[in-house]
């Protein structure tokens, strides 16, 4: 009875694979592999409209995405602060993304000489003396949603690597301007 059994799943299994045939004799969910192919903007005739992609309903808001409902500087500086911790893996983050997006107007130690400023207006200092009275959620907002001739770089780079751009910018900063602190440890650094 075995052996029978045995011989038929063999037979069935040999003849499904049988070299003169190019269609599959059985096909497990025919209507996942005829599907119709579908050019962008031709138009399809299955979802009614004549579209061949669906507009997400209206309000509707993607998977992962937090708006950002801050609409004015003052707002932001008053209610944001930089969560990500001030350390080096933070700061290396930071000034990787400075340097693949800011640096090209900053330029490298944020006093608005970048390399493209020339046939351009010239871009705020970030070591000028309003830069450094500003707050971190006031620089987060502008990165945001773009302020003068600077434009919105939320698409570019993400919420929490504005962050980290943030605080390399208080490193540039901080590198400009010392701390008296910062100048007693230079010179005890220096005389070792």
């Amino acid at each position: 009875m075995r052996m029978k059994t045995l011989l038929a799943s063999a037979v069935l299994v040999l003849s499904a694979c049988s070299p003169t045939t190019e269609k599959t004799v059985i096909q497990y969910m025919p209507h996942m592999s005829n599907t119709p192919v579908l050019k962008s903007q031709r138009g399809y005739d299955g979802l009614g409209n004549g579209a061949s992609v669906m507009v997400p309903p209206e309000h509707t808001i993607a998977r992962g995405h937090r708006p950002y409902r801050i609409e004015t500087v003052d707002e932001a500086a008053a209610k944001l602060t930089n969560p990500l911790p001030h350390d080096k893996v933070t700061i290396a983050r930071g000034q990787k993304i400075y340097n693949i997006y800011c640096i090209a107007c900053h330029g490298p130690r944020g006093h608005g000489d970048g390399p493209v400023v020339n046939p351009f207006p010239i871009p705020k200092s970030l070591q000028s003396e309003d830069m450094l009275k500003w707050k971190d959620g006031h620089i987060f907002h502008v990165i945001t949603k773009g302020q003068g001739v600077m434009p919105s770089y939320a698409q570019q780079i993400q919420e929490e690597d504005r962050w980290a751009v943030i605080h390399y910018v208080r490193v540039l900063q901080r590198a400009d301007h010392p701390t008296d602190e910062d100048l007693r440890e230079l010179k005890k650094m220096s005389s070792k």
